[in-house]
């Protein structure tokens, strides 16, 4: 386990700009968004579920990611975070076992996902005296 404010407010604010970066372009662009996915967003019904995930539920994450980073001396709100983050992996790992192998565009985004959820859980701000 490391101590540190400051790394642990990096990975916050690092987390809640992919976050709300991904929202923002969902928002904006979903076709384009949705494309690399294997998504079709043909109907209304399929953008307001897109948009329900990739634009409601990643800004609630990047403002939640945000606040942490705020208030980085309280490790809950972080340790939130990092459930919802690691919660995207769990979600991976089950379509793994019972849906096979994802393509490779996939991959790279379980990676930094693992990773910064772990980082969250490793890297903890000094306890308060």
């Amino acid at each position: 386990m490391l101590r540190s404010t400051r790394i642990r407010r990096a990975i916050l604010v690092l987390a809640a700009l992919v976050f709300a970066g991904v929202a923002a372009a969902s928002l904006l662009f979903p076709h384009a968004m949705a494309v690399p996915l294997g998504y079709r967003l043909d109907n209304v019904d399929a953008l307001s579920e897109f948009r329900a995930v990739y634009v409601g539920l990643w800004l609630a994450t990047a403002v939640l990611l945000a606040l942490a980073a705020k208030r980085v001396e309280d490790p809950l709100l972080g340790d939130i975070g990092a459930l919802l983050i690691l919660g995207q992996v769990f979600g991976r790992l089950v379509s793994l076992v019972l849906d096979g192998v994802p393509g490779p565009r996939l991959w790279p985004m379980c990676v930094v996902e693992l990773a910064g959820g772990i980082a969250l859980l490793i890297v903890r701000p000094p306890p308060r005296s």
